[in-house]
């Protein structure tokens, strides 16, 4: 017998009907064969109950409540649980994202390093900020600044070659010359001339400053040294034949020059000069050759001119000798002594 009729037993032996107008429900006697359909149908009844609600549980919406294990989750991680149940996602996901945010228990957890830091993805994403709060930052002690001492660069040592201390020295020689100062002039010459031993202004002015002292001898030995150290050297020639002829030795400054003579073919004052030594040991011929040759290079000279007449006339070339004296007027730099002489001469001619 079912536990219903059993129930329904009870109640008629009670007497519940107190209605005359209820309908009285007595017990159904349990028919024979059939006691083993209700026990079947019961089970059957318990099955789908414990099956639909293992479906409803499977198939709830899980939400993490907002206080586990006395921890509260933040906001952000709320938000994202909450971004995770989006319809269509598998419970199997969002079950594991749970556990994910969750503290592992203290029996799991690794032991850290002492010197380790976790990093951002290691951290949990809860906020421990209510339950343990930050410790305060320590103060320190202001520390005094560095004294900086500030040093002045060294300034680079200029290189100074030999040319421009040669160079520098004999202009304080020729400003001290000019001012009289004939003792400090000669010293700033010979100390560019120590300092580059080929200044040929500076052993030029040496020289020079030497033959009005009246050294003389002091002088040329001065310009032979400058000739060993450049044989070539045009100018030193020339001082050293003026020189010698300003002693009355023609014939050495004569050798000096033409000791040259080859390296000479482009200097118009070296030839002229030769020319003119050369007329006087009335060697005219050659004297002609040379002004010709100082001509070429520099036609309007007209001291030259009137020293290539001089030798022409010489020679018998009246014609020549006439051409070349007006020609030397012609060009107007005579001084007028020099003039006056020329003019003599155009009106001795025949």
């Amino acid at each position: 017998m079912s536990l219903i009729n059993q129930v329904l037993n009870q109640l008629e032996q009670r007497g519940a009907h107190t209605s005359p107008d209820q309908t009285q429900i007595r017990a159904v006697p349990a028919l024979p064969g059939r006691n083993w359909l209700k026990p079947l149908a019961l089970a059957a009844g318990m099955l789908l109950l414990l099956g639909a609600g293992a479906w409803m549980w499977m198939h709830k919406e899980t939400r993490v409540e907002p206080e586990v294990q006395g921890r509260v989750i933040s906001p952000a991680a709320e938000a994202v649980v909450v971004s995770n149940e989006a319809p269509g996602s598998e419970p199997a996901t969002r079950l594991s994202y749970e556990l994910s945010v969750l503290p592992l228990p203290e029996s799991l957890r690794e032991k850290e390093l002492p010197t380790a830091t976790p990093s951002v993805m290691q951290r949990p994403l809860v906020n421990d900020m209510a339950a343990e709060p930050l410790p305060e930052p320590k103060q320190e002690a202001p520390s005094s600044p560095p004294v900086i001492t500030y040093r002045e660069p060294a300034q680079p040592l200029k290189h100074i070659s030999p040319k421009q201390r040669a160079d520098a020295d004999y202009r304080k020689g020729v400003q001290a010359q000019q001012q009289g100062k004939l003792p400090e002039a000669m010293a700033a010459y010979e100390a560019a001339i120590k300092a580059n031993e080929h200044h040929e202004a500076a052993r030029l002015a040496m020289a020079t400053l030497l033959q009005e002292n009246g050294q003389q001898a002091a002088a040329e030995r001065l310009l032979q040294v400058g000739l060993q150290l450049k044989p070539v050297r045009l100018t030193y020639a020339m001082a050293l034949a003026r020189m010698q002829l300003g002693r009355g030795q023609l014939d050495e400054a004569l050798n000096t020059l033409q000791a040259r003579l080859s390296a000479a073919d482009g200097s118009a004052d070296y030839q002229s000069f030769y020319a003119a030594l050369l007329q006087r040991q009335n060697r005219h011929k050659e004297a002609v050759n040379h002004y010709q040759i100082a001509l070429q290079i520099s036609p309007r000279n007209g001291v030259w001119r009137v020293g290539y007449a001089i030798s022409l006339q010489a020679l018998a070339r009246i014609e020549d000798a006439k051409l070349a004296y007006k020609q030397a007027l012609a060009t107007h730099t005579l001084a007028p002594e020099l003039a006056a002489f020329v003019q003599q001469k155009l009106a001795s001619l025949p």
